[in-house]
């Protein structure tokens, strides 16, 4: 008698369960947009750039994040990719001779936060507050992001690399010059420092 009480539960929460089932997926389905509720319309493109670029350098750096908001403090690190490059549709030329004087652009950084796995990772977070919140909410977050890679640019110009990068934009963009024109060419540098 037991047991026959007991498969009797069986079979009807087995029944109750695939109804569940069931109703779920009516559910989903009756939820979920129409093919007459969905439309799409073709992409549009509104302007067309074209951009000659010398890349000179390319970086990919793990710079750590330290921060404070009020009494929170925040500590990570973020992964930096980026390049330095020259704009050069815009390049100022003159001719002496059958030389050819070319003056190089200003630079053009690009920094971006990397898209990498674990490119981003918060090490620790505190208060000091007693009972106070160490959270941040994403807009903190973003700010101290911008405020490390607008850091990470003017490192960029105390450590020299742009002044490597322009350097070797030089010698590349004369190289590549001469190769084209097959004259002399002479690339001037008004900046050697970069355009801070």
């Amino acid at each position: 008698m037991k047991v026959l009480k007991t498969a009797l539960i069986i079979k009807l929460s087995l029944i109750a369960l695939i109804a569940a089932a069931v109703a779920g997926v009516v559910f989903w389905w009756k939820s979920s947009p129409g093919v007459d509720r969905v439309t799409m319309e073709n992409a549009k493109i509104k302007d067309i750039t074209p951009m000659v670029r010398l890349l000179s350098t390319e970086f990919y750096e793990d710079v750590p994040l330290k921060a404070s908001v009020g009494p929170r403090h925040f500590f990570g690190k973020m992964t930096v990719t980026g390049s330095i490059g020259f704009d050069l549709e815009n390049v100022s030329q003159d001719m002496n001779g059958d030389t050819i004087i070319v003056a190089l652009p200003r630079e053009i950084i690009t920094i971006r936060e990397s898209t990498d796995p674990d490119s981003y990772r918060v090490i620790d977070t505190w208060t000091d507050k007693l009972f106070g919140s160490s959270n941040f909410t994403t807009a903190e977050v973003n700010q101290i992001k911008t405020k490390i890679i607008d850091s990470y640019r003017r490192k960029l110009y105390a450590e020299g690399t742009v002044t490597k990068a322009r350097k070797e934009a030089v010698e590349n963009l004369r190289r590549m010059l001469e190769t084209v024109t097959r004259r002399p060419v002479i690339v001037t540098d008004p900046s050697p420092k970069g355009y801070q």
